[in-house]
């Protein structure tokens, strides 16, 4: 079984964000927990069922250097190719990233690619649906549970409100990783780093066409909450406090 996991760079939002020329600047880049599940499936997968697992890492000219770690996790837990691949430009539209990724991977000979079911930065979580509309190959999202069977794999996925649905996708298929079926596992740094000097990450690029059509006016900052320290005695902080809450309206 010839098995893909997409590994996404996203803004770490516990960092600061600045807005600058109509740009977000992030002062930091993690990987997309959704598709550290997504990898620990693949690997899971492999261990059940034997076969390969390549990890392919996104990133932007800005994130490129924040997937290095992440891509030697997956390679100390079991992946068996690791692979940074650049898009060629950072405002690109989700339809067009979807096309040009499916394009790279439909020639591939993939059994299952598996991808997180969304994005901090991307809400919507279509990456997959549309993965599959260009690679013409099945796909269902929400999925926490793979079971490969001849050539098809069953799989389990939440329907919300606590309902869970079993259902049987033929391959090759594209699957929403929800949540892996055990937690996430952490290498011990002395490891980590024992791969990582051995790691022979590869690297392509992937084209996206610039599209015109909509253009940026600007991005809004959140409002910053008014912060008030409140200094005396505890009477009298005490009964500043009731008046702050009787000026909000709690009381």
């Amino acid at each position: 079984m010839k098995i893909c996991a997409l590994l996404r760079t996203v803004p770490d939002l516990v960092e600061d964000i600045e807005i600058v020329d109509n740009e977000i600047e992030p002062f930091a880049y993690i990987a997309n927990e959704r598709d550290e599940h997504a990898v620990e499936e693949a690997v899971i997968l492999k261990e059940k069922h034997g076969g390969t697992v390549d990890v392919i890492g996104i990133v932007d000219e800005d994130s490129e250097d924040e997937i290095e770690e992440p891509l030697g996790m997956a390679l100390a837990k079991g992946a068996d190719r690791a692979i940074k691949m650049k898009v060629s430009n950072k405002s690109y539209r989700r339809i067009e990233y979807a096309k040009a990724l499916g394009d790279y991977l439909k020639d591939k000979g993939y059994d299952i690619v598996l991808t997180g079911i969304q994005a901090i930065d991307a809400f919507a979580g279509m990456l997959g649906p549309m993965l599959s509309v260009y690679m013409k190959i099945p796909f269902t999202g929400y999925v926490t549970f793979v079971e490969a069977e001849d050539s098809t794999v069953k799989v389990q996925k939440e329907l919300g409100g606590g309902l869970l649905g079993e259902f049987r996708v033929k391959l090759p298929a594209i699957l929403g990783i929800l949540s892996a079926e055990r937690p996430l596992r952490f290498v011990p740094l002395a490891k980590l780093r024992q791969v990582m000097k051995k790691a022979e990450i590869e690297e392509v690029e992937l084209e996206i066409p610039e599209i015109e059509g909509v253009d940026v006016i600007r991005y809004y900052e959140p409002e910053k909450p008014e912060i008030v320290l409140i200094e005396g005695e505890p009477e009298e902080v005490a009964d500043k406090l009731i008046e702050s809450f009787k000026e909000i309206g709690v009381l």
